[in-house]
């Protein structure tokens, strides 16, 4: 796996050198609405207790590179909130999960303005903790160190410059660092609705 990501880095690296005066570089931040792929029951929790989206934000660099008539290579590393919470009897529990990502995408733009997206993810994660009424506690050693994802998303160009952009991250790998037998699988599903700036 090591190996692939480096093959592909150094591909994007090699093109972008070709193509380096049709680049463009920026910066990007907006708000995450993170939850996970499983019900409470699935998760072994009891009914009465309520799902919720955990709110965050995001915020990051990017680039963008023309690739051919109608496509655009995405390349961003961005700080991401990610996780979900529980509310039970107006008590709530959120588990933060928040992940340096890096993300490599293909855009198909229909317009100068607008246009779909889709490619993977890998996050390492940065911090991880339970918050609870009264305080809070660290579970940054039960949860895997790093996170495959897959993006799906669509751009547009509010002005030559302006760029919003609203996407779902879907986690292909287990949060839980539990290799037991029986354990729940449980995979993050983050939406982001980001506003950029392209120089």
């Amino acid at each position: 796996m090591k190996k692939m990501i480096f093959v592909v880095l150094a591909l994007i690296l090699v093109v972008g050198m070709v193509q380096a005066s049709d680049m463009r570089f920026g910066a990007k931040a907006g708000l995450t609405l993170g939850n996970v792929d499983k019900d409470v029951e699935d998760m072994g929790m009891p009914a009465e207790f309520e799902k919720k989206m955990r709110m965050g934000m995001t915020f990051g660099a990017m680039m963008h590179m023309p690739v051919g008539e109608s496509m655009v290579f995405i390349g961003e590393g961005a700080y991401i909130q990610k996780g979900v919470g529980f509310e039970y009897m107006d008590e709530e529990v959120t588990m933060k999960l928040d992940y340096l990502q890096f993300d490599a995408m293909m855009k198909y733009a229909f317009a100068d303005a607008f246009g779909i997206y889709a490619g993977p993810g890998f996050g390492f994660i940065m911090a991880a903790e339970e918050e609870y009424p009264g305080g809070s506690d660290d579970i940054k050693d039960f949860v895997k160190s790093t996170e495959f994802s897959l993006n799906f998303g669509a751009q547009f160009m509010a002005t030559e410059n302006i760029l919003l952009d609203a996407r779902y991250n879907m986690g292909l790998t287990n949060i839980p660092d539990d290799e037991e037998e029986g354990a729940p699988e449980i995979k993050s599903r983050t939406i982001s609705i980001t506003v950029g700036y392209l120089f």
